[in-house]
């Protein structure tokens, strides 16, 4: 099973794309976690019709603390052999979990893969913001780093995410001691700019 990991705070308006894309997932081995960082904009009333509803979804609330430390939070509630992220105001396509779980499954040697975002909406949406990426020296950096789905083991040994202003990018960096990391080319991630 993936464990899904969400962080929001006061991002109820992007929920409902970023759950229903998991909902419409093709592979149904996964759990959602919402984890609420203290928000105060009634998401967890908003949520509440999800995680009633279905029993894979729970919500997790707790005080303000920033977005690494409820990553965090999330990685410790999580119960999956798998653990991946998806940011609130994004979405992933229907096969995404299917693809990199398989995977994953099928070659036992890699730990965590990392990449695969598809920037196709985003150069439509906001043109500007995608020539920035593209022309940044960082792009490689940039679109690597935002997806990470990896074995459980990768978040337990590393102690998740240090509290850093490039975290994600911090963790591929302490992970290369101990693990195999491949970059995942299939782009299912889709990425929206709020």
């Amino acid at each position: 099973m993936v464990s899904i990991i969400i962080v929001t705070h006061n991002q109820k308006s992007f929920l409902s794309r970023a759950i229903d894309s998991v909902l419409n997932q093709t592979s149904m081995r996964w759990e959602l976690l919402i984890v609420d960082d203290g928000s105060d904009d009634d998401t967890e009333s908003f949520v509440k019709k999800y995680f009633l509803l279905n029993k894979k979804i729970r919500y997790l609330k707790r005080q303000f603390n920033g977005v690494v430390a409820a990553k965090n939070f999330g990685i410790k509630n999580a119960v999956g052999k798998y653990i991946t992220f998806l940011n609130p105001e994004d979405e992933i396509k229907p096969h995404h979990i299917e693809l990199r779980l398989n995977y994953l499954e099928e070659n036992p040697e890699i730990d965590l893969l990392t990449g695969s975002i598809d920037l196709d909406l985003l150069k439509r949406e906001n043109p500007t913001y995608y020539e920035k990426i593209l022309s940044s020296q960082n792009k490689e950096a940039i679109l690597s780093n935002s997806v990470l789905f990896g074995r459980r083991k990768v978040f337990e040994l590393l102690n998740g995410f240090n509290d850093v202003e490039y975290y994600e990018t911090d963790f591929i960096v302490r992970a290369l001691d101990y693990f195999n990391i491949e970059k995942f080319e299939a782009k299912t991630y889709i990425v929206h700019i709020v």
